[in-house]
């Protein structure tokens, strides 16, 4: 039983690649060809349905294990590129490159569009860091700019008082000449009102400085919740995979039901490190909480994995301890993460 629940990785994705129902020896060795054909021409998922085959006539071997596991990762890998090539042409190169950072696309030199997702991820990693840079030129000029304008009127101010202190000592002394006091009392209005000029100037100044930095918190804001929807959407999708495998298990399919987990393992398994970065490095305070929900979730989505595979390996006795510790537990874990996934779904929600 336990050999026949390791074999069954592939059942799921067979059922698209009708056609290869051979049973003798050299039916097993044309199908191996016709795998390595899709895997050569980047047919992820026919390659699948092809091993699922294989397996089924009973040619199972570590190496087609390995081979399924790969594919697997290359059909996700997939489907991570052309994600990233979409949020590259919307402009949205945060978005493209935090999709590539760290994927199967970008490190694995077997995925068929790998020089394509390198280029790309290149490309973004650029642009999103000139971008950062121009509005931190931008916001570092304006700073300066408002501190000589904040020195200059205080400059001024300076002046203006002791020209203020100096007409007041000649009124109390002057006895001869008020066209000397009127040239005074003049040169007194002019510098008050070129101070007056030059403050109005420092204020449009700041307030054109704090409606740059304004924005720029409002761009960095939506990028962050950007980045955490497209972890946020992966989680569901390896929950939606899940969920399929507890309908699988309970009509004791156990092939499908493994091909279920171990989708929904390689996204979580995905996702995990990219949301703990987004965590230790982009994470405003105030929404630590949700991001920390977010790897709650994953967390219990990956036991959940784990516990529902345990079960399918007993699913043919599915009156045993072994059957129903695994399944009961898998089913509890999915719980408690759906339920964490929850306030980051709300989060997001009120943020777009």
């Amino acid at each position: 039983m336990i050999l026949k629940v390791m074999v069954g990785l592939v059942g799921l994705t067979a059922l698209f690649t009708g056609g290869y129902f051979i049973t003798r020896e050299d039916g097993v060795m044309a199908l191996t060809k016709v795998l390595d054909e899709r895997l050569a021409s980047g047919d992820y998922l026919a390659a699948l349905g092809v091993a699922g085959k294989i397996k089924e006539n009973g040619q199972s071997t570590p190496e087609l294990d390995q081979t399924v596991l790969q594919t697997a990762h290359l059909l996700v890998a997939e489907d991570i590129y052309h994600q990233a090539v979409k949020a590259s042409d919307e402009g949205r190169f945060m978005d493209a490159r935090a999709l590539l950072l760290g994927s199967e696309a970008v490190n694995n030199p077997v995925f068929k569009y790998n020089a394509e997702a390198v280029a790309l991820y290149n490309e973004v990693d650029t642009l999103a860091a000139g971008a950062a840079h121009k509005t931190a030129v931008t916001i570092s000029d304006l700073k300066e700019k408002a501190k000589a304008e904040q020195g200059k009127r205080q400059v001024l101010e300076k002046d203006k008082k002791k020209l203020e202190n100096t007409l007041s000592q000649k009124e109390k002394t002057i006895t001869a000449s008020k066209a000397e006091t009127a040239v005074a009392k003049q040169r007194a209005t002019e510098s008050q009102r070129e101070a007056e000029v030059k403050q109005a100037a420092l204020l449009a100044e700041q307030a054109r400085a704090q409606q740059l930095m304004a924005q720029v918190e409002q761009e960095s804001k939506q990028k962050f919740f950007t980045e955490l929807k497209n972890y946020r959407d992966m989680a569901q999708k390896g929950r939606e995979q899940l969920d399929n495998a507890v309908t699988e298990i309970n009509s004791k399919r156990d092939v499908t039901a493994l091909i279920y987990v171990s989708q929904g393992k390689i996204l979580f398994e995905e996702a995990k490190p990219k949301a703990s970065n987004l965590r230790s490095s982009r994470t405003p305070s105030v929404y630590q909480g949700q991001v920390d929900d977010l790897l709650r979730s994953l967390e219990q989505f990956s036991e959940a994995s784990k516990q529902l595979r345990n079960a399918v390996v007993y699913i043919e006795d599915q009156g045993s301890a072994e059957f129903t510790n695994g399944f009961t537990n898998g089913k509890n874990a999915l719980a408690n993460a759906i339920s964490y996934l929850s306030s980051v779904s709300n989060l997001i929600t009120s943020n777009f």
